[in-house]
């Protein structure tokens, strides 16, 4: 199995945005040299929690900073943008970075309502449009603007070929964005990141190879999920370094984003048994514990979801953990 990277350049407890994204870089360094395939950043706004605004630059950045890795945006909300302007971006990041690019797009708004009328500059955008933004999306990509189109003739730049344009992902949730990632030929990356995700999953799979239509970007469907993991060398540990993380997810859900704190710290947390529970719930969602215990549960996954490939959120604060669970988690993938 392949195994990639999703890095939402999270900040913890008392760290700069500098001290962030250098180990940002260190970590997309360190997967590079142990084989992974992909290495993701997300787009987030107005949270002082999360430092990854601008994913285009990152990706810019970490693609000079790496070897052989694929590197992309996972993703790009492209409702807030100009399609030609997104299509352009990523022609200059493949120009420099060929054959490494993946240009990942979601639908969602990435941020809170003030961000998205900032990002539109105050103007509204329905996200109903989203399915014809992203087609023009893919004409400027292809160099095949229709003749009815108004602005037929415009070219986009920079002029590559076909093997060093990036590679296209819808990213999403629903069985909507499977559909449409199967009528236009996509590939496909769904987060599942929250319990109420589940089953949604499975139908937006089904509906994804069920609607795949083979075209010049792709000639069979490729699905990929993405979890979130930790590994550690046993189930125990797993389950301590994981605190963070769940800590993290608990007041998400409760719409508030804060910075990450150590597992050490979450001892001055004083919750309720609904509140214990509802982080029990949140567990459940993870791919969590020793090499063996991982290897299973992604085993089981693969045979409901059938995918060659997942990505790995890995919401570890420290850093020698993090690269220990990055270590393991490539260590199951080639065993399977």
């Amino acid at each position: 199995m392949k195994v990639s990277v999703l890095d939402q350049t999270i900040l913890q407890e008392g760290q700069t945005p500098e001290e962030a994204f250098r180990q940002t870089v260190e970590n997309a360094q360190f997967v590079d040299e142990l084989g992974y395939s992909r290495y993701w950043v997300s787009e987030h706004h107005s949270t002082d929690a999360l430092g990854g605004s601008s994913p285009e630059a990152l990706v810019g950045y970490l693609a000079a900073k790496t070897n052989r890795i694929r590197v992309g945006s996972g993703g790009v909300m492209l409702a807030h943008y100009s399609a030609y302007k997104v299509a352009e971006t990523f022609r200059v990041l493949s120009a420099l970075a060929p054959g490494r690019i993946d240009l990942g797009v979601g639908r969602a708004p990435g941020g809170v309502p003030l961000s998205t009328r900032a990002l539109q500059d105050l103007q509204y955008r329905d996200p109903d449009t989203f399915p014809d933004q992203l087609k023009e999306l893919l004409q400027y990509l292809k160099d095949i603007l229709p003749h009815t189109h108004p602005l037929q003739g415009l070219m986009t730049t920079p002029r590559i070929d076909a093997g060093s344009k990036p590679d296209v992902w819808l990213l999403g949730t629903s069985p909507f964005s499977g559909e449409l990632a199967g009528r236009l030929g996509l590939p496909y990356a769904f987060a599942h990141f929250s319990p109420h995700q589940t089953p949604h999953m499975k139908n937006s799979v089904e509906r994804y190879y069920a609607s795949f239509q083979p075209g010049e970007l792709r000639s069979e469907p490729y699905f990929m999920p993405t979890f979130r993991v930790v590994v550690a060398d046993t189930d125990e540990e797993a389950a301590h370094i994981a605190g963070s993380a769940l800590h993290f997810n608990y007041f998400l859900n409760r719409g508030r984003v804060v910075r990450m704190v150590p597992p050490e710290a979450l001892s001055r947390l004083s919750l309720t048994p609904e509140e214990k529970q509802e982080m029990e719930d949140i567990k459940d969602i993870y791919v969590m514990g020793s090499p063996d215990t991982v290897r299973m549960k992604l085993k089981e996954l693969q045979a409901v979801y059938h995918f060659e490939e997942m990505m790995a959120l890995q919401m570890i604060p420290d850093i020698q953990q993090r690269r220990r669970s990055y270590k393991l988690l490539k260590e199951v993938a080639d065993s399977i």
